[in-house]
């Protein structure tokens, strides 16, 4: 994983959002007027005394003006500050939210599947709602609090050059200084946070995937240590944050209260008239909130670049597979050779762990093969790479003569139907997640498909029929009718190839032999190759096969 300073992901982040240049520097323009009204709002409070008792010039009423017009203009500039922040910041989040699905669709399955799924829900969810802290909270700011102070130091030049130093020397240590130290202090803190967020959330993901096991096998006691030590691990790293915030603060307020007092004291020392003295001195307290929005960002921008660097990371990772998009399109009709699949020396394993060695196998057009063997021997993973959701270590996989790594991605799944041991179903109704398959399918082609997986009455028989809504998971819904969902999805799509990995495993002997039946029906000249334990789901294939683990 790529490290970066701090510099760079800020640097990365804008990069990201040069969409939103026009509508941040329009931002950061409202924010200098709205800092400076402050400070003029301060400075004509002061001069209204001056006025009361040193009678200066200015009238008491042309004060007043002068103060409602900064006042205008500070509400005014503040709002379209704030609201231009935001909008760019939420403009940006929703581009990172796509681009964060696109990355994690680019780098599925391989890589995907051994990851923390926790900590990938963090990302999407809580890691890019807090890179808006730096898109709102720290652009703008940074920019706003050197134009500001620039134009400070400057108008306190032209009354006294000692007084303008000190207010610099205060500027760079509260602007600079204090968000150098704070954010390296905080930077690791912020980042193992992050971590054990997604830590969590992976655990409450396996806590509630596991409810029932956890009641019925006594593990509550267990499951509420392991919730309490991530938690208490989580509140420690919160509270080193909140304890770094409230020091920085406090130095914050400690300077501009400071640096006031010193500016009267050199003003007296210099002999600076008090109508003079006492507009600057105002003016120098209240110009430092500008700054200090710099200074806070020390410790929140911690969280926020910790945040950044994971999600850019994130998209610059590459995939273990590259998606084929500039290779030839499959088609199965054409197939001039022997055999629809060729496998020859194939080679692979997980890391070290060897799972397939100098394989070889051919698959006539039109047959059904059977793969038996032992767990671990390889079987699942066959069939993901003949999917090139991997790619082979060494060896190579031929479809209608064509090497896999020649063959153009999309098209090879558009002509290989796959259905796993675990059928993924998605929120929304039974419909929506046939659709899936084909999305542009008619309600007769989805309900000769659900008929096929022996499904159909069962469907016909809920009060919404199709439009019965599967919950999450799709656990409204036994083990064995999510299977025939999806062994259905596979009968919509009617690819020519078909990879059954375990499709009856959940299914009593009656609704086997049904499946079964269908599959023999629904073969009419389709490849089909399936993987089971069972002796009785291979009897409809052609041929049966024995893969043996590798020592």
């Amino acid at each position: 994983m790529r490290k970066r300073s701090s510099l760079r992901i800020m640097l990365d982040l804008i990069h990201l959002a040069k969409g939103e240049l026009s509508d941040l520097v329009v931002a950061i323009i409202a924010g200098i007027i709205s800092f400076l009204s402050t400070v003029g709002i301060a400075i004509s409070g002061a001069l209204l005394i001056v006025q009361l008792a040193w009678r200066i010039d200015l009238s008491f009423k042309k004060i007043i003006l002068m103060m409602a017009i900064f006042v205008f203009f500070r509400g005014l500039t503040r709002y379209l500050e704030q609201f231009l922040n935001h909008l760019v910041a939420f403009k940006v989040l929703r581009m990172l939210r796509d681009k964060v699905f696109a990355a994690i669709r680019r780098l599925a399955p391989a890589k995907i599947e051994g990851s923390n799924k926790g900590e990938l829900i963090s990302m999407i969810t809580g890691d890019i709602e807090l890179i808006e802290v730096f898109y709102a909270h720290t652009i703008s700011p940074i920019c706003i609090a050197v134009v500001c102070g620039t134009i400070y130091i400057v108008s306190i030049a032209r009354f006294s050059p000692p007084i303008a130093l000190t207010t610099l020397l205060s500027y760079l240590l509260m602007g600079t200084v204090l968000p150098v130290l704070f954010s390296k202090w905080a930077k690791n803190t912020g980042y193992v946070l992050r971590k054990e967020i997604g830590g969590l959330n992976n655990i409450f993901l396996d806590l509630l995937r596991g409810i029932t096991e956890i009641m019925q096998f006594s593990y509550r006691d267990k499951a509420i240590k392991v919730v309490e030590k991530s938690n208490t691990s989580l509140i420690t790293r919160q509270a080193q944050l909140i304890e770094q915030l409230a020091l920085l603060l406090g130095i914050e307020d400690a300077i501009a209260v400071l640096t006031s007092g010193i500016a009267v004291l050199i003003g007296m020392r210099t002999g600076l008239s008090w109508h003079i003295l006492l507009p600057i001195a105002f003016g120098i307290f209240f110009s430092f909130p500008a700054i200090a929005n710099v200074a806070s960002l020390g410790n929140g921008l911690s969280q926020s670049l910790a945040c950044g660097e994971r999600v850019l990371n994130l998209l610059e990772e590459e995939p273990v597979v590259k998606e084929i998009k500039n290779g030839v399109d499959l088609n199965l009709q054409d197939n001039k050779a022997d055999s629809i699949i060729e496998i020859e020396n194939l080679s692979f394993a997980y890391g070290e762990q060897a799972i397939l060695k100098d394989f070889n196998l051919k698959i006539a057009p039109g047959e059904i093969l059977g793969i038996q063997g032992e767990s671990g021997c390889g079987k699942s993973t066959l069939l993901k790479l003949i999917m090139r959701f991997w790619s082979a270590d060494m060896g190579e996989i031929r479809l209608c003569g064509v090497p896999i790594e020649n063959i153009n991605t999309q098209s090879l799944w558009n002509n290989i139907g796959y259905m796993t041991q675990n059928t993924e179903f998605f929120e929304g109704t039974i419909r929506d997640n046939l659709l899936i398959a084909k999305p542009n399918a008619s309600d007769g082609k989805m309900k000769a498909a659900l008929e096929k997986a022996s499904i159909l009455d069962f469907v016909e028989s809920l009060e919404h029929g199709m439009d019965t809504r599967l919950t999450e998971l799709g656990d409204n819904f036994s083990a064995g009718e999510r299977q025939r969902f999806g062994l259905a999805r596979c009968f919509l799509e009617d690819a020519g190839i078909l990879l059954l990995d375990e499709p009856t495993s959940n299914l009593d002997v009656l609704n086997e032999n049904i499946i079964l039946s269908a599959l023999k029906e629904y073969q009419a000249g389709r490849t089909i190759i399936m993987v089971s334990h069972r002796e009785s789901s291979l009897k409809i294939c052609d041929r049966i096969i024995q893969m043996q683990g590798q020592e």
